[in-house]
């Protein structure tokens, strides 16, 4: 199976920009390394490299600028057994700088491909920390006057055990790309290459003249270090509480096929809290599930919406379609999925009934939130009406789904949580409608 699923011209970057040739060589390189879509996670941040993760058919994670280092050492720190690749621009390197040190210091086996062509391209042409001295951009129209940060010398002071500098242009590329997927530490390539919008018009850079321009910074390109160091052990991970309702460990539970949930409220309602309740009760019975969250930048007020996909096979892609279980429980939720319209006749709606909803196909079960919050926390509703949703779905028995939550939830939050899940496997006096 291919893991990279577009071709060069169908990928969104302009016309001429080698952002498109790293992609497919580093999926390429992926398959000669024998790697499975399963094994391998790509972590990306903003920028124009930053919309590869839809390209890439495997494990993505997409965060904040400057911050894929970080998300990429926590992934390998619990999953040591994945190929997680790091996908950052010059730009990511400024900004994450500190991560970029400290993880090549710690010696974290990341494979890190800096997409480098000397400017911030997204955002309109701006000098980014590899500008070279001289550099035309947007902001140095005057040529910049700064020297420009040399990626892969910091990588080496940091301790990397591989680090390179090539053109994303030049016939040996691919070499690099397996280079730095099978070196067993740290490993870093600092990729040269052109941003045909911006930096190379403006200073009429070409592919050639990325080598010149190497040897005028004195920024030497090649294999600047190729090293095994020794691992030592690690420490095995600590014993996992056992759940406080009991050692006995969960049955397996009941569950068939693939089904998608959506939750709908607003902040402070603990939407998230309450679909990630449910995740950790399906994956400890033996299920597969991915959580996705949307909310604003200001996490306290706004919406806040939670899918889950739950399946008893692997989910290897999280996105979600049409839900088949949709929980409303506040008019910020509705407000931002815009409209009930396109959900088919097979969704379930478990919808407050002081809601105004707009027209919809969908099979609508209104429910009373007065009545169901009774003698449960506010904070739990959310939890109680997806538990409702989900029996009312015939996905779960009541009783199964009882006895697995008192022996998997644990923490502060737990009395309260199996509170609000006892409520809703006997939320069928809330219907009003």
């Amino acid at each position: 199976m291919s893991l990279v699923t577009a071709t060069r011209r169908e990928m969104s970057f302009c016309p001429g920009c080698s952002h498109s040739t790293i992609l497919v060589e580093l999926g390429a390189g992926l398959e000669r390394a024998g790697l499975r879509p399963e094994q391998v996670c790509l972590v990306s941040d903003i920028g124009c490299i930053g919309t590869a993760d839809r390209y890439f058919a495997c494990h993505t994670f997409h965060g904040l600028h400057g911050r894929s280092v970080t998300y990429a050492e926590g992934i390998k720190r619990q999953r040591p057994d994945l190929t997680v690749v790091v996908l950052i621009g010059d730009g990511g390197c400024g900004i994450g700088t500190t991560h970029l040190v400290h993880a090549a210091r710690r010696g974290v086996g990341l494979k890190v491909l800096v997409c480098n062509n000397f400017t911030f391209g997204m955002t309109g042409g701006q000098h980014s920390v590899t500008t070279p001295t001289g550099g035309i951009t947007a902001t140095t129209p005057a040529g910049s006057d700064v020297p420009p940060l040399d990626i892969a010398q910091l990588a080496l002071v940091g301790g990397a055990d591989y680090v390179a500098r090539c053109s994303a242009l030049d016939t040996d590329f691919p070499g690099y790309i397996d280079a730095v997927l099978r070196a067993p530490g740290f490993a870093l390539l600092d990729i040269w290459e052109l941003c045909v919008a911006y930096y190379a018009p403006s200073n009429k850079l070409t592919p050639p003249g990325l080598h010149e321009l190497s040897r005028q910074l004195g920024l030497p390109m090649g294999t600047l270090r190729e090293r095994v160091r020794p691992v030592e052990p690690r420490p095995p991970a600590p014993p996992r509480r056992k759940p406080a309702g009991g050692a006995a460990p969960v049955e397996p539970l009941p569950w068939s096929g693939r089904h998608e949930i959506l939750v709908a409220g607003a902040a402070g309602e603990r939407i998230r809290s309450a679909v990630g309740v449910f995740g950790e009760i399906a994956v400890a019975g033996g299920l597969f599930a991915a959580q996705t969250d949307d909310y604003p930048i200001f996490v306290r007020r706004g919406h806040s919406l939670s899918s889950l996909i739950v399946s008893e096979r692997p989910v290897t892609y999280a996105g979600t379609g049409a839900p088949e279980l949709l929980i409303l429980q506040s008019a910020d939720g509705l407000q931002r999925l815009g409209g009930l319209a396109d959900l088919p006749t097979e969704t379930l709606v478990v919808a407050n009934d002081e809601l105004d909803l707009p027209p919809t196909r969908a099979r609508v079960c209104r429910v009373s939130l007065a009545r169901a919050g009774k003698g449960i926390e506010k904070t739990t509703l959310a939890l109680a009406l997806l538990t409702f949703g989900i029996v009312r779905s015939g996905w779960l028995p009541d009783e199964v789904l009882a006895r697995a939550a008192d022996r998997v939830l644990t923490g502060k939050f737990r009395e309260a949580n199996l509170r609000a899940i006892r409520a809703g496997l006997g939320g069928a006096e809330w219907v009003t409608g």
